[in-house]
Parts: C-alpha cells; structure tokens; sequence
C-alpha cells in the first residue's frame, strides 16, 4: 500500500458533546483509518497491523501520516500524545510525533530512536501544544525519519486533549427556584471565604423526592447505549441525616445506599455548613454509583433551608466520573425536606486523613524531584484522570480531581471505585487473615466448600490457587481471553448470589493441573469469596458470620480507613455474599494507608496481621516464589497481587520487582521499593506508571546503576 488519503480539511471529534472544562480526541485505529488520515508512503509503506488483537499503524522508511482535530471555541492547555513501538532503527533514525497549525509547519511533540526498538514495548510520548489555544484546529502527524526498507514505527493510541476555561460557567448557585438552564462552575459548591460557622452542633433530615426529568443532561461517553434506558436519568430520592460540627457535616448513612431505582446508588461524603441570613447553607460531595457495579458518577448537592429547616431548596450537579464506558453530565433544582432529628449519642467520628500537599510541592521538598513524573499525561489522559497522589513518609502530595466544570472542591473526600484492587485487598487480605488464625486455611479444597464447584471438575484446586487464578479451568489459555467474552458479562450482571455461583463454578472446563497456569478470572475470585465464608462459617460455628464484617472492617479500624470501606458490593439477596473481587468504595488516601499497611509488612500493633509467608510472596519479598507469569515475561501474579520487574525499565543491574494492585479502566497501586507509594484512579484504560517509577527513584534510589 503506497498511500492513505483523505480529504485535507477533514475534521474529527469523538467522544460526545464538547466539555465544559476538559475534552479530547483518541485514535487506537481499531475502526481502520477511513477518511480520518491523509498520508504519503514515500519510499516504504503505510499499513494497518495486528499484535495480539491490537492494531496500530505501520510506518516504514520514510512513511508519514497526519489527520486534523476540531478544537472547540476557547479551548486551552491543548495537548497531544502518542505511543510508538519501533524496529531496526539505527543511528539517527527515529518515530515522530509532530504537531501544525497551519498544516505547513511542524513541530516536534516526541520521538524514540534506537535502543528503543524492540518490535513490542509501546514508549509514550506527547507535549502540549500553547500555540495552539484558540485554534478551531490541530493538524498532528506520525512519522519515520528512516533511511532503509526494515526501518519500522508503529504508532497508536493518538490522543489530542484540552481544556475549557471553567469561568464561562455561574461561579455562584443562583437565586430563586426556576429551572437550572446550564450547569455551574465546581466552584458554585464550595465554601465561600469568611464564612459563618455554626456554634452549636445541628443534625437534620433531608429527603430528596428525586424527579423523572433533570434540568439539564448531556452524554459524554456511552459505550452501550445506556443513555437509551428507560428511566436511567431521572435523579433517584434520597434519605439522609447528617450532624454538623465546626463548618463540618458528617453524612450519618456512608457507603452505597440501596434504594428503588434499579440503576442507582447514592454515595454522600462529608462536606460544610455555614450559615447564612435567616438559615443555613450545606454542601456534600455525591456519587451516583451504579448498582450491582463499581462505577462512579461524582458531583456536588446543595442544600439551602432556614433555621428550622422550612423552605428547603436543593441543586445537584454531576460532571465527573470514573467510569469507562458511560459517562455524562446532570443538573438540576430538586424537590427537598428538611426537618431536625435528635442529634445520636455518638457522634460521626472525623477521618484521619493523611497530610495533604500539591504534587508540585515536591520540588520544594526533594532535591531533583520531578512532580511529572507522577500523574503524567504521556502515560494516563488528564480527561480520564480522577486524582493521583504518593506518600512520601507521611505526606501524601496529590493531584489530578479536575471535572468537566472546574476543579473538584472535595477533593480529599473524592468516592472512587476499587473495581479489581479488591481483588487484592478483599480476597487476598481475608485469605491471609484466615492462613495466620488457621494455618492451612490456603490449602482447604475449594469442592469441598462450594456445592456448586463439583468435585470432579475442581479436583485439587486449593483456595490459594483460587486467589493465584490457577484453577486449570479456562475456555481460552488466552490470558483476558475468557475475561472478555460474553460469559463475563453474564455473570456480572445477575444479581443473586445462587446464579452468580452457578455461573462461576461451571463456566470454563478442565484443562490443566492446578497452579500450572495463570489466567485472568474474576469468576475465580468470587469463588474463592465464597469458599471463604463457608469456611470462617465452619471455623467460627455462626451461621451469620460474614469474613468482610468479621476480619476486614475490624482491620479497617485500626487502619483509620473512611467509612465508606464499611461496606462492599454483595449479591442482592438474603445470602449477601460480598463479591470480593470488585465493589469497594474507597478515597485516596484509604488507598495510600492500605499502601502502607502493606509496605510495613502487614502488622498492627507490632504484630503480624496476615500470614508472614503469603504476604511476603504477594509482595515479592520471596525470591524463589515470584508467582506465575501474567501475560508477559515482566508481569507476575501472587496471591492476588500484580508485580511488575522494573530493572529493565530503570537502567538497574538487576531485577527490581514492584508489586502493585490493579483495578479496571486504569486504577493503580503500586508499592515502590524504596517505602512510597504511589496510586492513580482513572477511566481511560490506561496502565502505564513508569514515568513514576522513574521520579520516585529520583527522590530515592532503590536499585543500583539506574540510568
């Protein structure tokens, strides 16, 4: 193939109506080139290629190819970036990535050259782009500057994002009780500077009747057309009661809270009251999570009453999210009452966060820091981005918690979604909870425990093959093969936990020995939870014992973890059997303490907490029990745990193996050697935090001759 055309002019927007306050283009080509790109082979070729179901596009010689991307009207702090994997270049030959304004001149945004040309690992790389602010368009081009036939760039996943000045938006809640006829800037719902605090504790009731019709709705992002349901963006009631103390007030009901609608849950977390002319004013960060799922819809309520609680008023506004495949604004007036309740004999208890700092502060603290490196939009979307954060002794410094309307004015207290981390943090934890109180615990058969698993098909899987995903049962030794197949689907999407179980047990057939080979399986897990509850059942002589309850929260606790973690998804039904490989809700900073927990060796009080052993091996503090190859020769998976072998990546002498726990859509925590921990939400499947690993070391070594 010599040539890709297009029309020249040719403009692209995806990802629904432009936002607010961010935006964004993406190309992975997995829809082929159409007439999005215009191009000249040269002296070698342009073609689309396949690598284990990805396609990218293939430069060779001196190939080039560009395409044209709609800005909206005062876009600003407009990025680009691009992924290359090469081949065969030599000396001065490299993979470009170039950006024009006037489709003339071009400027250099990132390149590779040799010694990065391995045929398989995708680099990163992008810049922004200041020229072109107000711009109605951006031409970007990948290209090789190669002098030779086998001279070879794969470029994909293209992105070009941007950013809308949130001042177009009302900066305050308007008057009065007519509809909202566009939304507000984020920081409408933040307390304004001086003031007034009450001076006695409150504690009231509101009731949100909820309304079939918001104000204002718009889809962002709708990968399956839920935006067509029936009912899915009416605003579901609400019932809370809330203390307020200080200018704080604490939500008394935490966690997800079922309720009628049969899509939604509402998340309140705390937030402030002052007190205003003739009342009070109160403002709480929610989320509308999404029922027997994990995603997160984030935003602001508003409240507005007298002294008494007559003439309530409320404003709800959702503009952020972490959630893949759905993705949308609201706002709207509401229906609200208000009435005074008796205040409870114990008061909320206040969470313990962390010290908070700017992610840029690190340059203040850290010689040779580079706040970049951590959060970095050449490895996640700033658009898909929640909040990034590392702890560093005992300062967490954060950022990222930018909406679709401004800078999130709750940040500290953001609801995020834990989606596979609980994996980690539910399976593994609970099994190596039960291995320390009962040793052999790990060992028990799974038969033997779950009816549903028949004996013959699930002879001599343990639970620790379970949480290793090394039953011997799978359709497709593809790693994510049988993780994206239809089957999955169906079983997370019923509700009760007989169904679930059915489907778990007997979903794939036999077809190697236990613990031979890893393949991803949230059904594993799941069993394993299952397994687990029959056993701490048996052990404890309850029938009502819940391994969550029982083991998990009490650690919490002792952790200072938000009370979200209180609660995790469960089936719907009298069995509540918590899911344990997805559901948690959780915040930063929980993150960063369960990081800790685990960098100290998973003690509490100065005694061991989990099983020595299992824990050490998750984290590869084991040499000889690395765990099983995860997709590629620099990936292992151990009792629940990722790890990710470093050392090549770094310039070290040696292996540098840094555990980490994973979740769907781009959710990370990873445990660096040198004590920090570093941790990202985002929804742009993207897993990448080298550049990370990279500044961490910067701040402190922890392998030998890094480059």
């Amino acid at each position: 193939m010599r040539t890709v055309s297009l029309a020249a002019a040719a403009l692209v927007l995806l990802g629904g109506t432009a936002a607010w306050a961010q935006g964004g283009f993406e190309d992975d080509f997995e829809s082929g080139l159409g007439e999005r790109w215009r191009g000249d082979a040269g002296r070698g070729d342009i073609r689309l290629t396949e690598y284990a179901g990805n396609h990218s596009l293939r430069l060779q010689r001196n190939a080039w190819a560009a395409t044209v991307v709609a800005l909206p009207e005062n876009a600003v702090q407009v990025r680009v970036a691009a992924s290359f994997a090469a081949d065969d270049l030599e000396g001065t030959d490299t993979c470009r990535l170039e950006t024009s304004i006037d489709g003339q001149t071009w400027r250099l945004a990132g390149e590779i050259g040799d010694g990065l040309d391995d045929a398989v690992s995708l680099h990163r790389v992008g810049a922004d782009v200041p020229d072109a602010a107000g711009r109605p368009w951006i031409a970007v081009r990948v290209r090789i500057d190669g002098n030779a036939s086998n001279d070879t760039c794969w470029a994909d996943g293209l992105r070009v994002g941007w950013s809308r000045p949130a001042a177009e938006l009302a900066q305050e809640i308007p008057e009065g009780s007519g509809p909202l006829s566009a939304p507000l800037a984020a920081q409408a719902f933040s307390m304004p500077a001086g003031a007034v605090v009450p001076e006695t504790v409150m504690s009231f009731k509101i009731r949100l009747g909820g309304r079939e019709t918001p104000d204002g709705f718009r889809v962002v992002h709708d990968e399956f057309d839920y935006a067509g349901e029936p009912g899915i963006t009416a605003i579901p009631p609400l019932q809370v009661d809330w203390v307020g103390r200080d200018g704080r007030a604490w939500p008394l009901q935490r966690g997800p809270q079922p309720g009628d609608s049969p899509y939604w849950e509402w998340v309140v977390q705390p937030g402030h009251v002052w007190l205003v002319a003739g009342g009070w004013q109160v403002r709480f960060p929610v989320a509308l999570q999404e029922r027997n799922a994990n995603c997160l819809h984030t935003g602001w309520l508003a409240i507005g009453a007298d002294a008494s609680g007559e003439d309530a008023q409320g404003v709800l506004q959702i503009g952020a999210e972490t959630c893949a495949y759905h993705q949308f604004d609201l706002w709207s007036r509401l229906s609200v009452s208000v009435e005074p309740i008796e205040l409870p004999a114990d008061l909320p208890r206040e969470d313990q966060p962390f010290e908070r700092r700017h992610i840029a502060a690190l340059a203040e603290g850290f010689e040779g820091a580079d706040p970049a490196g951590f959060g970095s939009p050449l490895e996640v979307s700033p658009e898909a981005m929640s909040v990034f954060g590392v702890l560093i002794d005992d300062v967490v410094y954060a950022g990222g918690c930018q909406t679709r309307f401004g800078p999130d004015p709750f940040c500290a207290g953001l609801a995020l979604p834990s989606y596979s981390l609980a994996k980690s943090v539910v399976a593994g934890l609970a099994l190596m909870r039960l291995e320390h109180l009962y040793p052999g615990a790990s060992a028990s058969l799974v038969s033997d425990y779950v009816d549903a698993c028949d004996a013959e098909r699930w002879a001599g899987v343990t639970f620790e093959h379970a949480l290793d995903m090394a039953t011997g049962l799978y359709t497709s030794a593809e790693f994510d093969a049988d993780e994206g197949a239809p089957e999955l689907w169906e079983f997370m999407s019923r509700s009760t936990h007989a169904e679930r179980i059915d489907l778990a047990c007997n979903q794939h057939p036999r077809q190697s020995e236990p613990g031979a080979r890893w393949v991803y399986h949230t059904t594993d897990t799941y069993v394993l939870g299952t397994a687990m509850q029959a056993f701490w059942r048996a052990q404890t002589g309850r029938a009502d014992a819940d391994f969550y309850d029982d083991l998990l929260v009490p650690l919490w606790r002792e952790l200072n973890l938000s009370r979200l973690m209180d609660t995790t998804r469960r089936s719907y039904d009298g069995v509540r059997q918590p899911v344990s490989g997805w559901g948690l809700t959780l915040t930063l900073d929980d993150m960063m303490r369960l990081g800790r927990f685990l960098q100290e060796g998973g003690q509490v009080g100065g005694d061991a907490w989990a099983d020595p052993a299992m824990l050490a091996a998750a984290l590869q503090r084991d040499p000889a029990d690395r765990g099983l190859a995860a997709g590629s020769d620099v990936q292992r998976y151990q009792n629940g745990f990722w790890a990710w072998n470093a050392g090549p990546a770094l310039g070290c002498a040696s292996d540098v193996w840094i555990p980490a726990l994973s979740g769907y859509g781009g959710i990370t925590l990873a445990l660096i050697p040198n004590g920090q921990v570093y941790a990202y939400v985002s929804d742009g499947r993207e897993f990448a935090w080298r550049r990370a690993a990279v500044a961490s070391h910067a701040i402190q070594p922890y392998c030998e001759d890094a480059r």
